[in-house]
């Protein structure tokens, strides 16, 4: 329940208009269902590039749904990196881009 705090406490700090509040169920519910979803599949079902001692796969060859976070095996194995795909040709990280374009832009310093 930390999550709904700390959604609220962000809402409260940063929301311009009242009527974002409104979206605020969503966020509550959108990390949980987001969680099982990357947990249940990138465990269960997928390839996987890399032995771990887990059972961590990739679950999409090209993870467009979950913009990378599929790619559970090369996070599992090198978890340190920020680029979850990139492994093979067709694993592509969106994620990864937009944290360059946002480095591109000085965001990050």
């Amino acid at each position: 329940m930390a999550w709904i705090a700390l959604y609220t406490l962000f809402y409260l700090q940063f929301a311009p208009s009242w009527w974002l509040f409104l979206l605020l169920p969503i966020h509550f519910t959108m990390g949980p269902v987001h969680g099982v979803i990357i947990n249940w599949f990138s465990h269960k079902i997928g390839y996987r590039n890399y032995e771990v001692e887990d059972t961590s796969t990739n679950y999409l060859p090209f993870d467009f749904l979950t913009i990378g976070e599929g790619y559970h095996n090369n996070h599992h194995a090198y978890g340190q990196r920020p680029n979850f795909g990139g492994i093979r040709w067709h694993e592509i990280d969106l994620t990864w881009w937009v944290i360059r374009a946002l480095d591109s832009l000085g965001v990050w310093n």
